[in-house]
């Protein structure tokens, strides 16, 4: 491939306008030379050529189930009566799922208000945060009737009266799941955004699911690249072009912490197998509980603090001090930003998924969606991370800003080093994302409507129109 006339973009944001040679699924060369016979030419016409966005955060499979799933939260569902709405807009009689959910939209939801007002069929809804599954009477009728065989302590982690089950995604994922999700919708997506490359954190991702990961990317229904973490027996799998392995998952529950010296011989085992780990801190509490840990166990290059949510002043230097990286969302601050400035002391409002001040501090950060939790727009999530407004209009914070590049660098870091940029430059992997702007117009317009076509080793994975 012969891109003629593409703007670049160097380490320090300076552009310049070149062509760039594509073979062997490489940048070949920057030149300006002519294009050969055979060349298949695109004009960039002046516009920004970048190496493809990697999304630091994502669980790719709930992002593909969630595709057919009703939307049970902000900012489509409001209120009770939007609830309702979005629950009888899904036609059909086997399973309902619902994604999503917030108390602020009804505070009381549980079995007996879903037999009362949702549809005749099955139904679970997940919270946003992931860790909340609501079942109408049907739905654990079946789940109970599914579980029989299990151990006694995990149907008992399957039984509520009020249909509220805690912690319990994979074992409902297993009884309830009909057929996979549609991946190739939700990898499409994330092409049509210009996404080439995805660090998948889902706590559960095993061997069975690596495998899974590679026969996707094979038949061409999983298009990115994918670096999984996830559980310490993915150590075994054998990396492949395109598949590689991530960190040990640890995902913290402040209501249920694990046994400290557990927790850090889970560090030290895993940093011994020469895997960095990345531990899930949404609460001040998880982030103390697991900075101590790393001190104790000893903390390396690479190893991550997951979203960094609230992180007082205090706490910012020793993250800096024990070389942890902060992969932080902040998409969250528009998506969630009203709920927070309602839920949360004042007082803490500072501390919210920092940005600006991380990097002053000389932490490094990177950005992840954290889809299908958050919005799976990553330019969404740079507009959000240089304004910091709410769906309302509220600033959250607005110390906290960063510049259209800071926000861009979010996500062009390696995948297994988040907060090293990559470039378009001679040898690199042809993972591409061209624009129909140059830079100067979309810095201030960071949308994915200007996203022309995106490239994965040299090969079209999105082209528009």
């Amino acid at each position: 491939m012969f891109i003629e006339s593409a703007e670049l973009l160097d380490a320090d944001y300076n552009t310049r306008t070149t062509n760039v040679r594509i073979a062997q699924s490489l940048i070949q060369s920057l030149d300006d030379d002519l294009p050969t016979p055979g060349d298949q030419i695109v004009d960039a016409a002046g516009n920004l050529l970048l190496p493809g966005l990697h999304d630091h955060h994502a669980h790719i499979v709930a992002y593909a189930a969630s595709l057919q799933s009703a939307i049970c939260g902000p900012p489509d569902a409001n209120s009770e009566s939007d609830l309702i709405s979005a629950l009888h807009g899904h036609p059909g009689s086997h399973w309902l799922r619902g994604t999503g959910y917030h108390e602020s939209v009804f505070p009381h939801l549980n079995r007996q208000w879903l037999d009362a007002h949702g549809p005749d069929r099955p139904i679970r809804i997940q919270h946003r945060t992931g860790r909340l599954w609501i079942l109408n009477s049907r739905g654990m009728e079946i789940v109970n009737a599914e579980a029989a065989t299990l151990a006694p302590h995990e149907r008992d982690r399957l039984t509520n009266d009020d249909g509220r089950l805690y912690d319990v995604d994979e074992l409902l994922g297993n009884l309830t799941r009909t057929g996979p999700p549609p991946v190739n919708q939700a990898s499409e997506r994330l092409a049509a955004f210009g996404v080439t490359g995805i660090n998948d954190m889902t706590p559960s991702n095993d061997p069975e699911t690596w495998n899974w990961f590679a026969e996707l990317q094979s038949n061409h229904t999983l298009l990115q690249k994918v670096r999984m973490s996830g559980r310490p027996s993915l150590s075994t799998c054998q990396e492949r072009p395109g598949l590689t392995l991530g960190e040990t998952k640890i995902h913290l529950h402040e209501s249920a912490l694990p046994d400290f010296h557990e927790f850090a011989s889970i560090i030290d085992t895993s940093h011994k197998a020469k895997r960095n780990v990345a531990v899930h801190c949404v609460t001040e509490v998880e982030l103390v509980f697991t900075l101590s840990a790393f001190r104790a166990a000893g903390s390396q290059a690479g190893d991550r603090i997951e979203h960094g949510s609230v992180i007082p002043p205090a706490l910012i230097e020793q993250l800096r001090e024990l070389e942890l990286s902060v992969i932080t969302q902040p998409n969250f601050v528009h998506e969630r930003g009203d709920a927070y400035l309602n839920d949360i002391p004042q007082d803490e409002h500072a501390f919210l998924y920092r940005v600006g001040s991380l990097a002053a501090a000389g932490v490094a950060t990177a950005f992840g969606t954290d889809l299908p939790f958050g919005g799976a727009d990553p330019w969404r999530a740079m507009d959000a991370a240089t304004k910091r407004t709410t769906v309302s209009g509220e600033r959250l914070n607005s110390s906290e800003c960063v510049t259209a590049e800071s926000a861009l660098t979010g996500y062009l870091g390696e995948l297994d080093k988040p907060s090293t940029m990559r470039t378009i430059e001679p040898g690199a992997p042809a993972d591409c994302c061209l624009l129909d702007v140059p830079w100067q117009q979309l810095r201030g317009n960071l949308s994915s409507a200007h996203v022309r076509a995106t490239l994965r080793n040299g090969e079209a994975i999105y082209s528009r129109g």
